[in-house]
């Protein structure tokens, strides 16, 4: 069996250019073959794996999935199936960029423990040193990461999920972000339980723009994606997206009836408890579980184009963009904490239970699922899951170019993979 050097060596050759030729009308993609790229692993996982993928797209009814499975000294896996444009048949591509929704908390939190590393605040500092909020005595840098600071997430204020869905382009900022939670209650007093918000994350973007002066986005450039040379990975400042990517696809909202907000992180799929991630978090499915992606509904020639998004209505909690191969390297420097102090990746870490029996844990934004630590992601188009297994050193990365505020396939799909993979 070809040793990992030469595996990771091909992968790197290949995956920029694999492709899956279909029918250019617009409908249902052709039958395609999965995977597009299979080193090691035996018969047996190779058909689970493709199973698994072909499943999930199939079931879920979406336009276009990208798959990979990395495990040194054991194989690569890598599938890609369907269209990334509905109305030109093209081809979806391993390089295509995707939204990867609350996958943004993991560099935003890692820009946060950088900047603990250099001295600039504490784990322990009290929001109301760089912010005036409610309780912002109480609420910790800690808690505003790891999501016990009880702080009312705003994407799940109806009011906002009808404006995100009716208008995705439409204006909106961090101050909105910011009233809108404002106005409602806490979950809980800070530290006294578990709720995913996306608004801690609104919150820890002042926070480091504050103690730097400059939009979290340029310190995300200059001390993460620099030095990782993530050249597909970037924090957008408009709705377009950088090219190659693939367009971003929904059903249409009934008529007059709100969307409700995600779920979070709950059930493990890059943290998605109970309403797991919001717009751009990831819902997460209990451990364990079989791939169940919803039921496809709408045939694809009645889905709605929603590529273009204002990445101001998830700015730090999940406005940023990449690729397959950037995310393979990013889940493990994140997962490792290459770009941290021994001090920090201990800290990163400290998990905190997403609810009881839940077999997953979220720590300074990450979660660790059974043992596999990243995120996931939901956005409105779109629907990511990337996680690092430290003990194998495995990656897994799922993509889809489907996907509403509450929907989830990219999770299970995941868990199936991880299953495979070990059987």
């Amino acid at each position: 069996m070809k040793t990992w050097h030469i595996v990771a060596s091909l992968v790197a050759a290949a995956v920029l250019t694999l492709t899956v030729g279909l029918s250019p009308s617009r409908g249902a993609p052709a039958a395609d073959q999965c995977p597009q790229l299979a080193l090691g692993f035996t018969e047996r996982q190779r058909a689970d794996l493709a199973q698994a993928a072909t499943y999930t797209r199939d079931q879920a009814g979406l336009p276009g999935l990208i798959a990979a499975v990395f495990v040194p000294d054991r194989g690569a896996w890598v599938c890609v199936l369907g269209v990334s444009d509905l109305e030109t048949g093209h081809p979806l591509n391993a390089a295509d960029r995707f939204r990867i929704a609350s996958i943004t908390k993991t560099f935003t939190a890692t820009a946060v423990l950088q900047l603990v590393d250099r001295g600039k605040l504490t784990l322990a500092d009290p929001l109301s040193r760089w912010v005036d909020w409610p309780d912002g005595n109480a609420i910790t840098i800690r808690q505003l990461l790891n999501m016990t600071s009880g702080v009312f997430s705003y994407t799940e204020d109806p009011e906002f999920v009808r404006r995100y869905t009716e208008d995705p382009e439409g204006a909106f900022t961090a101050r909105d972000a910011l009233d809108i939670a404002r106005a409602h209650e806490p979950y809980f007093a800070p530290g006294a339980g578990f709720h995913y918000s996306d608004t801690n994350y609104i919150l820890l973007e002042q926070v480091v723009e504050k103690i730097t002066g400059r939009p979290v986005a340029d310190w995300i450039d200059d001390h993460i994606i620099a030095p990782l040379h993530l050249a597909h990975t970037s924090y957008p400042a408009t709705s377009t997206l950088p090219a190659p990517f693939s367009r971003g696809y929904d059903a249409l909202p009934p008529p007059q009836q709100p969307v409700p907000a995600e779920p979070e992180p709950s059930r493990p799929g890059t943290p998605a408890p109970q309403p797991a991630p919001s717009p751009q978090p990831g819902a997460a499915p209990a451990r364990n579980a079989s791939p169940s992606p919803s039921p496809a509904g709408p045939s694809l020639a009645d889905l709605r184009d929603v590529t273009y998004s204002n990445p101001n209505y998830a700015g730090a909690a999940g406005a940023m963009v990449s690729n397959l191969a950037d995310l393979r390297v990013w889940a493990k420097a994140l997962a490792e904490g290459s770009l941290l102090s021994p001090a920090m990746r201990r800290e990163l870490l400290r998990t905190t239970p997403i609810a009881p029996n839940a077999g997953v844990s979220y720590g300074l934004g990450i979660a660790d699922w059974g043992g596999w630590l990243g995120h996931n992601g939901t956005i409105l188009g779109y629907n990511a899951a990337m996680f690092y297994e430290p003990k194998t050193g495995s990656v897994i990365v799922v993509e889809t170019n489907r996907s509403s505020l509450t929907s989830d396939t990219a999770t299970p799909l995941f868990t199936e993979l991880a299953k495979s993979v070990r059987s």
